[in-house]
């Protein structure tokens, strides 16, 4: 891979935001699922936009224009009631640093598939690149910097910015192929994933029905007013996570409050900073199906 050809590609790809949410002509490759609970066994019928599409837990992957066309992993739990001729609510989840696309599935041991079913979800999980870099927000946090020793292929900024564009590339992607409905968009994410969601909801609040976020790093100067067009933020934390603090959490969810944002604070008393958001996944997902945006005015597609 030529080092100055990503750049430059990257750089191009990355001048216009609204050019990442139009890539409808991006590679797709199906995989052979393994390891997949009995109840999300994929239907391994032939991919043909969204006419013919598998239904079952995806794993999928696309050639990232931003990363000179290299190949990038995502994973989709698709229920076995979608048809592509109606429109489906979507949960976008990001995982957390060091992470995967499988992430998320495979920690919640199948619950994330059994949920997603029961409320008719369409999961998307997105690979952040590398799963190395914050998804853009540009924290510079200690865990997300240059490993000792290390000679990095490019600075944090520029993984950040990788992530990012893999994020939005995949959702795109999975509007355009699973007839999404726009207005009915969910995104949640845990430790660094949280960090992506906070990032994603300041910078295009419209797009986010609700959002979810767990065991997150403090951001004290979150501008919290941005949230306003966002319908319910669910903040989770663990009572035993041992990474990140629970007041940092409360202090940030008061702050919502008090600019007027619907938001609340759940506190998971045996929760880990792994854990937390599974022990409560269940509720969350309650959560997002009880805030239905369908009757609002049309949210960006």
């Amino acid at each position: 891979m030529h080092r100055l050809s990503r750049l430059e590609n990257k750089a191009r790809a990355l001048g216009s935001r609204k050019a990442l949410f139009g890539l409808g002509g991006l590679a797709l490759m199906l995989t052979a699922c393994s390891g997949a609970t009995p109840d999300s066994q994929a239907n391994v019928s032939a991919m043909a936009g969204n006419e013919a599409a598998a239904t079952g837990d995806l794993k999928l992957s696309y050639a990232m224009p931003e990363a000179d066309g290299e190949t990038i992993a995502y994973r989709v739990y698709l229920p076995s009631s979608w048809s592509a001729d109606r429109q489906w609510p979507m949960v976008l989840v990001l995982h957390g640093y060091g992470g995967t696309a499988d992430s998320p599935f495979d920690d919640a041991g199948g619950a994330l598939q059994r949920e997603a079913e029961k409320h008719g979800f369409v999961v998307v999980s997105p690979n952040g690149y590398n799963g190395m870099a914050d998804y853009g927000a540009n924290l510079q946090l200690p865990s997300v910097l240059p490993r000792a020793g290390e000679a990095p292929a490019m600075t944090p900024q520029e993984e950040s910015a990788l992530a990012e564009a893999d994020v939005r590339n995949v959702l795109g992607k999975a509007m355009a192929d699973y007839n999404i409905d726009p207005r009915r968009v969910y995104l949640m994410g845990n430790s660094m994933g949280m960090t992506g969601v906070l990032h994603f909801a300041r910078t295009e609040p419209e797009r986010w029905c609700a959002i979810s976020a767990s065991g997150g790093p403090p951001w004290p100067d979150y501008p919290v007013e941005r949230l306003k067009p966002i319908s319910g933020v669910l903040l989770v934390h663990g009572g035993q996570d041992d990474r990140a603090k629970a007041s940092d959490t409360q202090l940030l969810t008061e702050r919502m409050k008090t600019a007027g944002i619907d938001a609340r604070m759940e506190l998971i008393p045996e929760g880990t900073h792994g854990d937390a958001w599974i022990r409560y996944l269940p509720q969350t997902l309650d959560f997002f199906a009880g805030q239905d945006c369908s009757g609002e005015a049309q949210r960006n597609g």
